[in-house]
């Protein structure tokens, strides 16, 4: 499914891909350092944000492509006529609850600003940096869900039901 918004949904992938190559380095570089009697102070701690910043970044690229786990025992057993329905609830559903986490999330990494917050490992890292990429990946997930609530509430398929459509799974929106 095309969208405008699919150059956003790519950065946020491409970020937490970045991440996960960040993770190989630290990690990798600091088996190397090892072997030769030394470490990269902090390296620990800067691949924890990195795995932080992967899980928040990937979220709407995971969600777009239907790869988020979904139980959809209670779908399945709904009829065709009701099933349309019942996703467009817990779409808008869902883009509440991630409107009101970004929200808290937001006002967290505002907080760890104002307040000069840091970390506690062993580099000084000003908390509200790696908590950043938390409210990113929040909003670019919020964002995915808003347009696929407008989708829905307009009749067509959310992104996730045309990725599953196109990879051979059940189809139950019109396209």
């Amino acid at each position: 499914m095309t969208s405008p918004l699919t150059p956003l949904y790519r950065l946020a992938e491409i970020l937490a891909a970045l991440s996960m190559i960040s993770i190989l380095l630290l990690v990798g570089g600091g088996i190397v350092l090892r072997f030769f009697g030394t470490q990269f102070a902090g390296s620990d701690d800067l691949a924890g944000y990195c795995l932080v910043a992967i899980f928040f970044l990937a979220l709407a690229p995971t969600y777009r492509r239907s790869e988020h786990i979904r139980v959809s025992l209670l779908l399945a057993r709904l009829p065709e006529t009701l099933k349309s329905k019942f996703e467009t609830v817990l779409t808008l559903v869902s883009m509440i609850a991630v409107g009101w986490a970004t929200w808290w999330l937001g006002r967290l990494v505002y907080d760890s600003h104002r307040f000069g917050d840091v970390a506690q490992g062993l580099l000084p890292v000003p908390l509200w940096i790696p908590q950043l990429t938390m409210v990113i990946g929040m909003a670019i997930f919020f964002v995915a869900l808003v347009e696929d609530a407008v989708r829905c509430l307009s009749g067509k398929a959310p992104s996730y039901i045309i990725a599953e459509a196109t990879s051979g799974d059940d189809k139950h929106f019109e396209r």
